[in-house]
């Protein structure tokens, strides 16, 4: 006789699915990951957008970034004014609750022409993973 026993399919069966399994979990952290990183990228853009358009005097205003839930407002002037936002961009619920920037996420403005302002940091969280975003007085964005 041939063919397969029953013993032979239910391991069969069982190593594909823990291969699977395995498989799904790996991409689901790449994709925790990933979602990650490309919000630490949105952020430093937005920074060096409002930090371009200051030093490049658009509109002879400074320009700034702040949180306003649920998005990134790229701003003319000196405060967080949503009339006066260029750009809104939506925020990663996620990463922005992970990292408290309801309460946390400094409001930068940098000053026209000089591109400089006050020292600020934005820490970034998700799950274990933790960067820093830091601005220093001369309007340098390190991450």
């Amino acid at each position: 006789m041939r063919g397969f026993t029953l013993m032979e399919i239910v391991i069969t069966v069982a190593i594909f699915s823990l291969l699977i399994a395995l498989g799904l979990f790996m991409s689901m952290e790449t994709f925790r990951g990933v979602s990650y990183r490309s919000e630490v990228d949105v952020i430093v853009s937005l920074l060096e957008k409002a930090r371009s358009r200051a030093m490049n005097n658009i509109e002879q205003a400074s320009w700034g970034v702040c949180y306003d839930p649920p998005n990134y407002l790229v701003f003319k002037g000196s405060d967080c004014d949503d009339a006066f936002a260029l750009d809104r961009v939506e925020a990663n619920s996620s990463v922005a609750a992970a990292s408290d920037f309801d309460s946390a996420f400094p409001t930068v403005v940098f000053s026209q022409l000089s591109g400089q302002t006050t020292e600020e940091s934005i820490e970034v969280k998700q799950n274990d993973r933790t960067s820093t975003i830091s601005i220093n007085e001369a309007g340098t964005i390190l991450w």
